[in-house]
């Protein structure tokens, strides 16, 4: 009998990290005009959804990292799941000095690795701090200390994955062509679209990473991270009404909706825990 091999357990190493700025949505008529910058894929869509692996966060503050993980799991199976990696993650994409994730680190998250990435987000607008600094709960006397950090570090950021941005509002049809592609899509969106699909009566408005897995008869498939008492399951469907409303977190928080979109590079697959500096996680 043929001796079956197990894929080893991947353990991520940290790195540093760094900012969050978020691009708003634009109007449907707009959405088969543009998306030729866009990722081509390897056609492995099947009606329905992308087989994405659901992981529940275990804070309030790294559901950006859990969505990285999610959709790297998906590209390569030897990644593990765990707690530790949701953490180390988050040390790769947190927006310094806040604790929520950045859409720039989330693509150069992926670029580092190996993968093709782009980041769909308007640039340019006037961003709103204050949403930021209510989540963090920033005192009032070191708001222009954190203003001023935050603003710095996120132009070096800006800068080093300038060649993988798309500079204008995502659209619905960015994500159909993303999924038709066999590519998930890592969306900003507010959660309280996602919240109250999952049955939650009075949820709250705050910025929320989520991946796009399906478009199946005109509702998007959902992999939600949020793990709390009383919500029902993480995998979800949302109209795409619903989704468009959801993404437009520049109208409620002042931060504009982001896109990234993620694909494999035929000669750069993350497959062995020996490549790009992974680490096998020893039991």
């Amino acid at each position: 009998m043929a001796q079956v091999l197990k894929r080893p357990r991947v353990q991520l190493r940290s790195k540093d990290a760094a900012h969050l700025s978020i691009a708003r949505l634009a109007s449907r008529k707009s959405d088969e005009k543009v998306g030729a910058e866009l990722i081509s894929g390897n056609g492995r869509w099947q009606r329905g959804r992308l087989r994405v692996p659901l992981y529940r966060q275990t804070t309030d503050f790294t559901c950006g990292a859990c969505a990285a993980l999610m959709v790297w799991r998906y590209f390569a199976r030897n990644v593990e799941l765990s707690r530790r990696n949701e953490f180390l993650i988050w040390t790769e994409t947190a927006a310094l000095p806040f604790k929520f994730s950045s859409p720039y680190r989330i693509a150069e998250f992926f670029i580092k690795r190996g993968f093709e990435a782009k980041l769909v987000m308007k640039q340019g607008g006037r961003t709103e701090l204050e949403a930021p600094f209510e989540c963090c709960l920033v005192d009032a006397s070191e708001r222009g200390l954190f203003v001023d950090f935050f603003q710095r570090y996120n132009r070096i950021v800006k800068r080093r994955i300038a060649s993988a941005t798309v500079d204008r509002e995502p659209t619905l049809s960015d994500m159909r062509r993303s999924l038709t592609n066999g590519n998930p899509a890592i969306l900003l969106v507010d959660s309280y679209y996602t919240a109250k699909a999952r049955g939650a009566s009075k949820p709250p408005h705050l910025p929320h990473w989520i991946v796009v897995t399906g478009d199946d008869s005109g509702e998007f498939c959902i992999n939600d991270s949020i793990a709390e008492k009383g919500l029902g399951t993480g995998k979800i469907a949302l109209k795409g009404s619903v989704l468009r409303e959801a993404m437009d977190t520049y109208h409620r928080f002042r931060w504009p909706s982001a896109l990234i979109v993620v694909a494999m590079k035929t000669r750069a697959l993350p497959e062995t825990a020996s490549r790009r500096g992974f680490r096998q996680d020893v039991r």
